[in-house]
């Protein structure tokens, strides 16, 4: 948690000034204004969860504080943790607050540094107010590509199931998924090529089922469902209830099975 601050009064001036400070004494820098950003972000990054520090760095970056020119990340450390509720990552970060110099308001440019850590569940301990690490540096982790389906794979898997032969064998319909489906884009902003979805297949007789999945997090998952049975074609993806509390799962039987 963020310190709490010693408040010390100036009588001739009737001014509140606010020191918070750090075990043995020394200062750090912030004051209520990053306190709240640093606990707001902590909080936003929580969920979904990460992997590792380096997932949590990349979450605090997309965020309106991250994004923005007073922000950045100084280390993202993972930590060596024996279950899930002993920390798995620690982030320390900065946020710069340039001078005020206006009419009765004056105050000086600062930098406030807070370290916090994460666990499987959340924030397990911060966000508190440290002194800024010497000749810091800014650091951005290596970008991810993207692991989703996006949604052009519907169609073209209606398409590939419907172009089927009448009793396909399995090689026949992963020959067909392997030319009709869309190849994975770029995302621009990345340069990266998308993960393609791992794909199961199911041929009873005339009938086929496919299952396509991705694992686009650490609890987050992405399934699209086809199937052909009795010559009619459908198509259709599990939503997160599916996919949570009912755990139907993703495979080539659950399509098939499918009325």
């Amino acid at each position: 948690m963020i310190p709490l601050c010693r408040i010390v009064t100036i009588s001739f001036a009737g001014l509140l000034l606010a020191s918070c400070g750090i075990g043995g004494g020394d200062s750090a820098a912030g004051d209520a204004e990053t306190d709240r950003q640093s606990e707001t972000l902590a909080m936003a990054i929580s969920y979904p969860r990460q992997a590792d520090a380096a997932g949590f760095a990349r979450a605090a970056l997309t965020t309106q504080l991250g994004k923005s020119g007073d922000f950045s990340v100084l280390e993202a450390t993972d930590l060596d943790r024996k279950g899930p509720g002993n920390s798995m990552a620690r982030l320390v970060w900065r946020i710069h607050r340039d001078k005020i110099d206006s009419g009765w308001n004056h105050a000086p440019a600062f930098d406030a540094c807070y370290s916090v850590e994460f666990n499987y569940h959340g924030v397990s301990s911060g966000p508190s107010r440290i002194i800024c690490p010497e000749s810091a540096t800014a650091i951005t982790p290596p970008p991810l590509p993207r692991r989703d389906i996006p949604p052009d794979f519907g169609p073209a898997l209606e398409t590939a199931l419907g172009a089927l032969p009448a009793t396909p064998s399995e090689a026949d319909v992963r020959a067909a998924l392997a030319t009709g489906l869309p190849t994975q884009p770029v995302a621009p902003e990345t340069g990266l090529a998308g993960i393609p979805p791992q794909i199961f297949v199911q041929v009873k007789g005339s009938d086929v089922g496919v299952a396509l999945f991705a694992r686009t997090g650490v609890n987050d998952k992405d399934c699209m469902l086809g199937h052909r049975v009795g010559g009619a074609v459908k198509v259709w993806s599990l939503n997160w209830r599916d996919q949570g509390p009912r755990e139907t799962p993703c495979n080539a039987e659950t399509a098939l099975a499918a009325p």
